[in-house]
């Protein structure tokens, strides 16, 4: 007798159960080689359809992206609180030279007071103008003698840091709208009937085909079959043709 790929109800399982059974096929068919398995016509196209089907089955509900923005954001707004906040200390500093430098960045730091509490991306333009302010060249003594170099380019770092990872957010989002878009169950309809197509092709040659990889592979789908079959919740249907038996072999 020889072995064929036996049938079940794959229809019957989850996205995610069936998911990972095509996926399983795939890397049976990358062992064994399309060639060797008459089936370099269907192959590429059903992996392109398994890994779309996993990329939805996987796609994250959040944003990675969502995270740097807020840890970004944080970062600016303790920077910008605490050269707002030495300034205001420093205008009664007993020492003159720091309560002058106080006074001097006081008035043009007052439109930035409060920008934490600001929409995202108009603080980020605020910062923009706070730091274009800082970066004076009559300011740099200031805050030298306040000590607030520091703070002035850990401001600069984390604005830009928050401005990459709110591009990244918006490639995220972009990505995960494509992935919306599609039918999933119409995708999981093609990839089983590319499946079915293959299983099909496949046992038409294996009734001539004697080679060890060929039955290798149908061995290993068999095996898959069993387990998902109890997945399923449904018998296998025994594919196994006679010796000998003639068969039609499909287009590849």
């Amino acid at each position: 007798m020889v072995e064929q790929i036996r049938s079940f109800g794959m229809t019957k399982m989850t996205v995610g159960s069936s998911c990972d059974f095509h996926t399983k096929v795939v890397q049976f068919i990358d062992e064994t080689g399309d060639d060797l398995l008459h089936i370099k016509t269907q192959a590429p196209v059903y992996k392109e359809k398994t890994e779309l089907l996993q990329s939805i089955v996987n796609r994250q509900l959040g944003f990675v992206a969502t995270a740097d923005m807020k840890k970004a954001d944080r970062k600016r707004d303790n920077a910008a609180g605490t050269i707002c906040a030495v300034t205001t200390d420093y205008k009664t500093s007993p020492v003159t030279e720091k309560q002058e430098a106080a006074e001097f960045l006081d008035p043009q730091l007052s439109p930035y007071r409060g920008i934490r509490n600001h929409e995202y991306t108009k603080q980020t333009a605020e910062i923009k103008g706070m730091l274009a302010i800082l970066a004076l060249e009559e300011n740099m003594d200031a805050l030298q003698t306040l000590g607030l170099t520091e703070e002035v380019e850990a401001l600069r770092e984390a604005n830009a840091a928050f401005e990459a990872a709110f591009l990244a957010k918006g490639l995220e989002m972009n990505a995960k709208s494509q992935l919306s878009d599609i039918d999933t169950k119409t995708l999981l309809n093609e990839t089983n009937a590319l499946y079915q197509e293959i299983v099909k092709i496949v046992n038409a040659y294996a009734i001539v085909d004697t080679n060890a990889g060929v039955r290798e592979f149908i061995t290993k789908v068999n095996g898959l079959v069993g387990m998902y079959a109890n997945i399923a919740g449904s018998a296998q249907t025994v594919g196994t043709a006679p010796e000998g038996d003639g068969a039609e072999f499909p287009d590849t």
